[in-house]
């Protein structure tokens, strides 16, 4: 019998059945496998694509502000049902690429949600002109009108940095912030399911809102413009119209007759021209507002779990956002492919360097999977070198009240935990100290940790410690660690998350996860 790597191989034996169809005894871990759902969405993309993917044209005519007639049809709404589908799944595609690269698991659901609400307000304000009063506000007034191509680059990109850089970034946070406020009504499961407790959720959540903003923007403004272009375009030049007259020739036409015009391209070529530019389009722009957004997400996080400067990290949230995303505007007009691909390198580069930090500053990082793209997560070993018993210490012992002893993951449980000795752990692995961040601290009763040694955290009274190593009343060799700080923390077990509340006790057995807030602890 010769043993290998992941299991034990028998020479000389027949296959078993189900090693010949390995398929019948892994039915049930099936439905557990991370690859599933994407497999699952692609194959049913790809059949609705095949089956309901037709390119006839639909058309959405787009009345008037005043809701007195219809504006000018070169810019109603084009689409097909080909089209629709294709967007999503492009867009679900950057939206994929992005989760994994944060690696932290979240609901898809809140993603989806947050991915619904930019649609449709950008759907609202293009179509019923809801919320028109935000972008006037923004373009008009604060930006001082419309970008205007031929301006000056430092006047365009102003006006692009206060009116769609500013405009766009807020709205699209709007569900980041929505589940900010709603945080304070969630519990802790649900909060680190759906809410917003870090960084990297902001990152996730605001992502996920420019997919949305992303899809809609492409298919009821940009992709429409090109079909009608390109319908316009093809019947004049059919019809012997000189390529240099075709723009006077459009704007000669009255209403009917370009909604004429439009009609015979469209009977000719449906949306088929459109699937090209829609391509280009839908990862450009996924892309593009998934990183603007999502860094402005990465500040909105920061914000949490340092309220103290709140409005100091939003504004320069808000404004770094924006930069690239002006940029990429105010390029844009000017036609210059490389600048062009350098603003994107830029704005790629923005959104891995937030995701960079924010696994890196995580107080969930021992739970985060490994990014597709950066490697294993940056987590600190808590066994990396190893670290000399500390000598024997002559101490009287601290006065300890009655607090109850929390197991890691069951706070609030009064019931003392059994009597396993603190000091050995696994396989005899000897668990005499306590990392906090980065940074390791030798265990011995009566240790205070102080507000500079756990950041975010603060004192129940001014200089006094945010936590302590007691013993157990019931059984002096068991040490816990006493919150003392104003906030509670949480005990991390096998993915699980409980509360220890202000007061409470959670028992430093080997291997227990603290979530101070901004910081974690392990015991080792």
């Amino acid at each position: 019998m010769a043993k290998r790597p992941g299991g034990v191989m028998v020479q000389g034996t027949e296959a078993t059945r189900s090693q010949l169809i390995p398929v019948i005894t892994k039915w049930n871990e099936l439905g557990k496998t991370a690859q599933l759902g994407p497999v699952l969405f692609c194959i049913v993309v790809f059949f609705g694509m095949a089956t309901f993917g037709s390119t006839t044209t639909i058309v959405y005519g787009i009345v008037a502000a005043d809701g007195k007639h219809y504006i000018d049809p070169r810019y109603w709404i084009y689409t097909s049902n080909f089209l629709i589908m294709l967007a999503v799944f492009l867009t679900m595609v950057s939206m994929w690429f992005i989760y994994r690269m944060i690696g932290k698991d979240k609901s898809w659901y809140v993603l989806l949600g947050a991915a619904g609400f930019s649609a449709y307000y950008l759907w609202l304000m293009q179509v019923d002109h809801d919320f028109l009063w935000m972008y006037e506000f923004f373009h008009l007034h604060l930006a001082g009108g419309e970008p205007d191509a031929s301006a000056p680059f430092i006047q365009l990109f102003i006006q692009h940095f206060l009116g769609t850089g500013f405009f766009e970034e807020i709205v699209k946070a709007l569900p980041i912030f929505a589940l900010v406020a709603a945080a304070r009504y969630m519990t802790p499961e649900v909060r680190a399911k759906i809410g917003v407790e870090e960084p990297l959720d902001g990152i996730l959540i605001g992502a996920a809102s420019g997919g949305g903003f992303a899809i809609m923007e492409t298919l009821i403004q940009y992709t429409p413009r090109d079909l009608v272009n390109t319908w316009t375009t093809t019947v004049l030049q059919f019809r012997g119209v000189p390529s240099q007259n075709i723009d006077a020739t459009l704007n000669n036409m009255n209403g009917d007759q370009l909604r004429y015009l439009i009609n015979q391209g469209s009977d000719l070529l449906n949306t088929a021209p459109g699937i090209k530019w829609l391509i280009i389009r839908s990862i450009d722009l996924s892309f593009g507002h998934m990183a603007y957004a999502g860094y402005f997400g990465y500040f909105i996080g920061l914000s949490v779990i340092k309220p103290e400067q709140r409005w100091k990290i939003l504004l320069i949230g808000l404004a770094s956002a924006s930069l690239p995303h002006a940029l990429w505007d105010t390029v844009a007009s000017m036609d210059t492919v490389p600048l062009q691909a350098a603003i994107a390198l830029l704005s790629y580069a923005v959104l891995a360097a937030a995701v960079l930090k924010a696994r890196e500053i995580s107080p969930n990082r021992n739970l985060l999977q490994p990014s597709v793209i950066f490697g294993a997560s940056r987590t600190v070993p808590a066994y990396a070198a190893p670290v000399p018993s500390a000598p024997p210490v002559a101490y009287a012992a601290p006065e300890v009240s009655a607090l109850p002893v929390v197991r890691p993951g069951l706070a609030g449980d009064a019931t003392p935990a059994p009597l396993i000795s603190p000091s050995v752990g696994p396989a005899g692995r000897i668990a005499n100290r306590l990392r906090v961040g980065t940074k390791f601290l030798v265990i011995v009763p009566g240790l205070r940790l102080l507000e500079h040694q756990v950041p975010g955290l603060l004192a129940q009274s001014p200089g006094g410690p945010v936590a302590e190593v007691t013993r157990n009343p019931s059984d002096p060799s068991v040490l816990g660690l006493t919150n003392l700080s104003s906030s509670a923390w949480e005990a991390v077990s096998n993915g699980s998350r409980r509360q220890i509340a202000p007061g409470q006790t959670i028992k430093l057995a080997p291997g227990a996860k603290i979530d101070f807030g901004s910081t974690d602890g392990e015991v080792g």
